[in-house]
């Protein structure tokens, strides 16, 4: 194996393990998230107990979901760079991936067709 394909499998196995450790945080902070206002029921508390924690978890929540987009765009540029090298990788994700989904957001993939402006 060339060096250049070994550090193309170096860095492939790395953005696998970043996108599992996204998701895992993100998932882990949504039960975090969850549990919250259930243990302040559970001890009786009133509903300012307690609030800005909630509120910082929900931000670094959403910081991890723009991370995981972040992610997800240099995922889509590293397979450009690597098909422009000789390296044509499927970083992992076999399925195919269209520039464009109807409902995805351009920037992240995310669906954001449930979304809608109010006038």
């Amino acid at each position: 194996m060339n060096n250049e394909h070994a550090a193309a499998v170096d860095v492939t196995h790395l953005l696998w393990k970043l996108e599992e450790q996204l998701d895992a945080a993100f998932a882990t902070s949504g039960e975090l998230a969850a549990a919250l206002p259930r243990a302040r029921t559970a001890a009786r508390l009133p509903a300012i107990a307690g609030q800005q924690a909630f509120e910082l978890i929900s931000q670094a929540m959403m910081a991890i979901g723009a991370a995981r987009g972040h992610t997800v765009q240099g995922h889509r540029v590293l397979e450009k760079v690597g098909r422009t090298i000789g390296y044509d990788a499927d970083y992992g994700d076999t399925r195919p991936k269209p520039d464009f989904m109807p409902g995805a957001s351009a920037k992240t993939g995310a669906d954001t067709g449930h979304l809608r402006v109010a006038a």
